[in-house]
């Protein structure tokens, strides 16, 4: 009984430190750029597939602490092949492609600095290898599955890729809740009045993905 006592204990430490996240850290000085990085990321949260799943599964949301480059894709889809440049801008979408094609290889730190309406993690790939076996394996540990509860699933990112100007920008996202439920997409967004505004996206990865 002391020992299950003490197990609970830990379980809610650490399912405590995951959570406890602030929804923006103010200690972290972005650059202009990571400005821009991060206002996209917070907007596209937690994606649609995660959405969908009602708030009752969305009392906080987990993403991985490292972005994915072009090798992470399946399939390896450029976003050129997943989106139509606008007719209006179409000069701005190849420009931020070419961003794309230069840094595709690259991965980034992602950093707390998430301006979100609730709590999150940032999930390291140990943190991720266990989420993930508390939703698929067959026999999944209980503290595991404690662990992680209330956390719909994980969102990945790529790098944000812009134009020069930085004013046109494309993201990959991937959001996973576990074998058979995964969605992920290319996205393309303008910045209008200093906001940034969603232009086209549609789903390069439908359910039943694998996930990185």
């Amino acid at each position: 009984m002391i020992q299950r006592a003490l197990t609970v204990a830990a379980v809610a430490i650490l399912a405590g430190s995951l959570s406890a996240r602030p929804q923006g850290d103010s200690a972290v000085h972005l650059t202009a750029r990571q400005q821009d990085v991060y206002a996209i990321y917070s907007m596209l949260m937690p994606g649609a597939v995660l959405t969908n799943l009602g708030s009752s599964q969305n009392q906080r949301w987990a993403i991985a602490d490292t972005t994915v480059n072009d090798q992470d894709l399946n399939p390896a889809l450029a976003p050129e092949a997943a989106l139509k440049a606008p007719n209006d801008h179409p000069q701005r979408f190849h420009d931020a492609v070419l961003d794309y094609e230069q840094r595709r290889g690259q991965r980034q730190t992602v950093l707390h600095a998430f301006h979100l309406d609730r709590s999150y993690a940032l999930l390291t790939p140990e943190d991720i290898q266990e989420f993930r076996a508390a939703r698929t394996a067959a026999a999944p540990d209980s503290a595991s599955q404690q662990k992680y509860s209330g956390y719909p699933g994980i969102n990945y990112f790529s790098d944000v890729y812009f134009n020069p100007h930085r004013n046109a920008a494309l993201v990959y996202q991937l959001a996973w809740c576990g074998n058979f439920c995964s969605q992920g997409e290319w996205v393309y967004l303008e910045k209008h009045d200093g906001h940034w505004v969603r232009r086209s996206g549609q789903a390069a990865i439908a359910s039943g993905a694998k996930p990185f």
